[in-house]
């Protein structure tokens, strides 16, 4: 199977090991993915409690991204997140990334005017998940170096564990104050060591020196950051994902932070194809994988539109559908044999009325029809009690797509006012399409902000908005609110 890749605005083909040109051909017949630069991603890590269900877990984290990582409520988001079980503090480590749907839409422009939907929407620092054909026992890092993006990622054992945004090669060339194209020149051919550089050059040397000091001591702190949940204790394999090219020297740097290991610097290779495209190729292979991978991010909003009989309210409807032909059958075959049994009634009837010294005789075979005739009418009122539950759930089944939508737009509201007065929430659970529950936190000097978020519900044309409990603990208000539609 291939795959689309989609990198700003080209188009690769990648099947049966190499790449070809998008044009003509049926795009539509392989998973489709884009890649969408670091740098327009915004990340937030932070902890939720062990014992949150998914759904809660998903809505903590919206929250969270909302309230502490400065999402704007009157914008749209495309929202993601990693979720790490940290046993002995009995929480989640969260790693949560957000997009803004609007400058989505615009970066992705072109794949949409092409196709219409994009499958996978994706940051190159998820790719290198793919690289792992076979489970690892290495602490790796993949320093990722372009013109307009770069990063390092770190992953521990195969498993994707974080990243951090660097300097690319053009915000080096701005930094330094040197054109790009000398920049990578230096970088790949004189690399960071002093004594590769003339007394002429030694200025350029300095910052470059500076540049990259800076970059890798950020990289020094994720690193002491995921230590605590994972224990990584040193790393084994630095990749440089910057064209099939080396930088001589930079394993240096990370031996100046402390940071232990082999630290075995080598270009990243991948997927049995050239260097220059080695980067590429990993995309693919996460495009490839996808469906098969226990790691995985997706921001698409562009999904391809499915066949009617793929859309389980329309399978439903078909299944429903078969049963109640199934059920009419029989229906008209139990009506067929009572009609048959009926004329046969009739006829013992005529029979015993001209043959009474036979009486005994009829009046047998008379009273076993009527039986089978009591047994059948009772099995018709059953094929017509099934079919009319049949039709009541086909009935029904428009209003299930609005029910999604109106259990949504329940949570979206909460969100919004939540965020609007700064509140925080222990949890919110749902009940159906009518009903929420949300356990709101305020300060004890603002907690006229649970009135006013009450107020929010009600003008939002929430039929009854009112606190069930509120409890006072250490300065803090606890209040249970019950919104229902």
């Amino acid at each position: 199977m291939g795959a689309v890749v989609f990198y700003k605005d080209s188009c690769f083909l990648y099947e049966k090991g190499k790449f070809d040109s998008c044009n003509g051909k049926k795009l539509k017949d392989f998973p489709v993915g884009a890649l969408i630069p670091s740098h327009k991603i915004l990340a937030l890590s932070f902890k939720l409690p062990l014992h949150l269900s998914q759904e809660q877990l998903a809505v903590q984290t919206e929250l969270k991204l909302y309230n502490e990582g400065g999402l704007d409520p009157n914008k749209e988001y495309a929202i993601d997140y990693l979720a790490y079980p940290i046993e002995h503090e009995n929480s989640y480590l969260v790693e949560a990334f957000a997009i803004v749907k609007e400058e989505l839409e615009n970066y992705l422009q072109e794949p949409l005017k092409k196709l219409g939907f994009i499958d996978i929407v994706f940051p190159r620092f998820i790719a290198y998940k793919a690289f792992y054909d076979t489970p690892a026992n290495t602490n790796d890092i993949f320093f990722y170096l372009a013109d307009e993006e770069a990063f390092v990622a770190i992953y521990q054992n195969g498993k994707f564990i974080g990243h951090r945004n660097i300097d690319s090669f053009s915000q080096i060339a701005k930094k330094s104050g040197i054109e790009l194209v000398r920049i990578k020149n230096l970088l790949f051919s004189k690399g960071l060591r002093s004594e590769n550089y003339s007394l002429q050059e030694s200025d350029i040397y300095d910052k470059l020196q500076e540049i990259f000091y800076k970059n890798i001591e950020k990289v020094a702190y994720s690193i002491n950051f995921k230590r605590s949940f994972f224990g990584i204790d040193r790393v084994d394999r630095i990749f440089l994902d910057a064209d099939g090219q080396m930088i001589d020297g930079l394993r240096d740097y990370f031996v100046s932070f402390g940071i232990e290991g082999a630290l075995e610097v080598k270009p990243f290779a991948c997927c049995s194809v050239e260097a220059q495209s080695a980067s590429l190729a990993v995309a693919a292979a996460y495009i490839q994988k996808y469906e098969q991978l226990d790691q995985k991010l997706n921001f698409t909003l562009f999904e391809r539109k499915k066949p009617l009989v793929q859309f389980e309210v329309v399978q439903l409807a078909l299944a429903l559908f078969v049963v109640l032909l199934i059920g009419t059958g029989a229906w008209i075959w139990l009506q067929s044999k009572i009609d048959n049994l009926e004329s046969q009634i009739a006829f013992m009837q005529q029979q015993y009325e001209k043959n009474r010294h036979n009486s005994k005789k009829y009046e047998g075979a008379l009273l076993k029809l009527k039986e089978q005739q009591k047994k059948l009418l009772a099995a018709i009122d059953s094929k017509e009690t099934q079919i009319d539950e049949i039709a009541d759930t086909l009935d029904a089944i428009p209003f299930i797509e609005n029910a999604k939508t109106q259990r949504q737009k329940m949570i979206n509201d909460a969100i919004l006012g939540l965020y609007t007065y700064k509140l925080s929430t222990k949890s919110i659970e749902q009940n159906g399409t009518k009903r929420l529950g949300i356990d709101v936190i305020s300060q004890t000097n603002q907690r006229e902000k649970i009135a006013k978020f009450m107020q929010f519900m009600i003008q939002k044309g929430y039929a009854n908005v009112q606190t069930k409990e509120i409890v006072m603990d250490r300065g803090l208000y606890e209040s249970h609110i019950e919104v229902v539609r």
